[in-house]
């Protein structure tokens, strides 16, 4: 324990080193309380985090996000009500700045890893298909969708900047490149990346090696 102290000092010097040592007890009171609240007995979520909905959120074990993390399950948004449920799973590890928000169902398993600035949302403020909302009201009048999911599978990468849009599955062991627009189903073990998303490899278990996707 003293060998990594020593070695956190030596790597970053006095002001990121106290900086941080101040406030450890805050950090460890509040992440302790939050376990409680989510039934978990293990989590790590840090600064300037945005959390509402907590108990329509379930969490899994050795949760850990970096700063400026916002999870939310909307309850309510001017005069609607929703019942939201934002399920998390085991070893999931998130970085800087992400959201992650619904309104009906997100689901995201285990082992999951999240870059900066993700955005992971099951709604959009308003309609855009046969009964589209109006676009003379201005969007945060405009009433949010209540009937969308989003489902992540086990070992999913999300890369920074990635934004995954409501409807969409991701299947397990799927890789999503810096940027990305995630706007249809993602099939397992498959790498995509662009705006939007399009596979680009996918990887053959049987065979231990990424192969070229099948053609639409």
């Amino acid at each position: 324990m003293f060998g990594r102290t020593l070695s956190f000092f030596r790597e970053n010097g006095s002001y990121v080193f106290f900086s941080t040592l101040a406030g450890r007890p805050f950090r460890l009171l509040r992440n302790r309380m939050l376990a409680g609240k989510l039934g978990v007995d293990k989590l790590d979520i840090g600064p300037r985090a945005y959390l509402r909905g907590l108990t329509s959120i379930s969490m899994g074990e050795d949760f850990s996000a970096g700063e400026g993390l916002w999870l939310e399950a909307i309850t309510r948004y001017g005069d609607e009500r929703f019942e939201p449920k934002l399920v998390i799973g085991n070893h999931v590890r998130i970085s800087n700045w992400s959201h992650i928000a619904c309104t009906h169902s997100v689901t995201i398993g285990d082992h999951v890893l999240i870059g900066s600035k993700v955005m992971i949302t099951d709604h959009n403020h308003g309609t855009f298909g046969a009964n589209a909302t109006s676009l003379a009201i201005p969007p945060v009048q405009r009433p949010l969708e209540r009937n969308r999911f989003v489902i992540i599978g086990d070992n999913v990468w999300l890369g920074d900047g990635v934004v995954v849009c409501p409807g969409v599955t991701l299947g397990e062991g799927c890789v999503v490149g810096a940027n990305a627009v995630v706007a249809r189903d993602v099939p397992p073990y498959t790498l995509v990346a662009g705006v939007p998303a399009r596979p680009i490899r996918r990887y053959d278990v049987a065979k231990g090696k990424w192969i070229s996707p099948k053609p639409n």
